[in-house]
């Protein structure tokens, strides 16, 4: 059972943490993570920190992520390893602390750990002051690391396709970003559609039926089904790198939303 620690404060803290995630897998989650990194690097100074042990984020930014010298599991389980350490440049406009197979028993370490759910707050603060923002590309799962980057963000934004099933299975994380929000009082939880078809009629439904549950919490941003993001994984590019893409107008308009979130 995860435990909770005490009253976590982030309030006053410059540099904005925003956490991608979602149980479900193939929702966009990565895809995500890496267009908001990348559109709020063209003016922003950017981390993206890849917790998903497949490591997507890592390769799709064209890091070879079986050359790392150090990874996500160093940062979280080597107490004497800071993050300027696991910190690699890129060519997308943003820096990364990446991740690799090697980072599936992170979880197995962290148990043993003191203040375990708190580690990457901790390791982040020290370099407060040399980001803007910090991106964070959870792991499908509802786990340690998934808590450490909850109590270190002051949003978790969470990508769902316009599904019948979409609601049920976000319940329980619901519950865990509820049960975190009495730890970190900064935390926020947002929703944005992803993988839009307008050529379906039943999608639009469907769509509303998720606005009308989660009310006032689903950005008016919803991204569309686009062919070019598969090009741009397959050349391990960003959206932006990609001319046509309209899925690329689409994170633009919602990295104006999450800013507008944070009152900027």
């Amino acid at each position: 059972m995860v435990k909770y620690t005490e009253n976590i404060n982030i309030g006053g803290s410059s540099m904005k943490v925003i956490s991608l995630i979602n149980q479900k897998g193939g929702v966009g989650k990565t895809t995500s993570a890496i267009s908001i990194a990348s559109f709020l690097g063209k003016e922003k100074r950017v981390l993206l920190i890849d917790l998903d042990p497949q490591g997507n984020a890592t390769s799709n930014t064209g890091v070879n992520k079986r050359t790392l010298v150090h990874t996500v599991k160093d940062l979280l389980t080597n107490e004497d390893k800071e993050a300027k350490e696991c910190i690699v440049s890129t060519e997308k406009g943003f820096d990364l602390i990446g991740s690799n197979l090697e980072v599936a028993d992170t979880e197995i370490n962290l148990f043993s750990m003191m203040d375990r759910d708190r580690i990457l707050k901790e390791k982040l603060e020290v370099i407060n002051s040399e980001y803007d923002y910090v991106i964070i590309d959870c792991p499908p799962t509802l786990s340690l690391m998934t808590l450490n980057a909850l109590i270190s963000s002051n949003l978790a934004l969470i990508p769902l396709e316009p599904h019948i099933f979409a609601i049920e299975g976000i319940e329980s994380l619901i519950k865990t970003i509820t049960k975190v929000k009495k730890i970190n009082k900064e935390l926020k939880h947002k929703f944005f559609i992803t993988k839009l078809d307008g050529r379906i009629g039943s999608f639009k439904e469907m769509e509303d039926s998720l606005r009308n549950v989660l009310k006032e919490n689903v950005y008016n941003t919803q991204i569309r089904i686009d062919n070019k993001i598969r090009t741009a994984q397959n050349n391990s590019q960003t959206i932006f790198e990609i001319k046509g893409s309209k899925s690329a107008e689409d994170y633009i308009k919602l990295v104006g939303e999450i800013n507008g979130t944070f009152d900027i």
